[in-house]
């Protein structure tokens, strides 16, 4: 089996926000957040041959085409796309890729030497590249 990417429901982390009992609108806290069930988006990540994830979106969207669509994004400006090492706050090293100054994806895991995570962004860039436009896509529901 061939690099692909994967479709994937997620929670979407969304409040609102409602009045305390016995609080006033006027006082600063006297809201609380209170969690919406069942809300959910599609991101994506983009599985190696051998099964692992090698990246993931950075960006939830509201549904399975718009995020099919950021995926042909990618496909479509990989060569404007920009691949950078940081490091996390754990001091280990991470790559992400820009479009036009936004990251649109990140690395999966960490990687404790910069060169390991270099080379990892650069694998992904060229598996993209040579994965197809027409590839089927797995929609996966969690």
């Amino acid at each position: 089996m061939a690099a692909r990417f994967q479709v994937l429901s997620v929670p979407v982390p969304r409040c609102a926000r409602v009045p305390v009992p016995g609080g006033s609108d006027a006082v600063a806290g006297s809201r609380a957040k209170i969690p919406h069930p069942l809300e959910r988006g599609f991101t994506w990540r983009f599985m190696s041959a051998n099964n692992r994830s090698i990246a993931k979106s950075v960006h939830t969207s509201a549904d399975v085409e718009a995020c099919l669509a950021t995926i042909r994004t990618l496909q479509e400006s990989l060569h404007l796309a920009v691949g950078e090492t940081v490091r996390n706050r754990q001091r280990q090293w991470v790559w992400s890729v820009r479009l036009d100054g936004e990251i649109v994806a990140t690395a999966s895991r960490s990687y404790p030497r910069q060169v390991r995570a270099r080379i990892t962004c650069n694998a992904f860039l060229q598996l993209v590249a040579e994965t197809s436009g027409s590839a089927p896509v797995r929609v996966m529901y969690r």
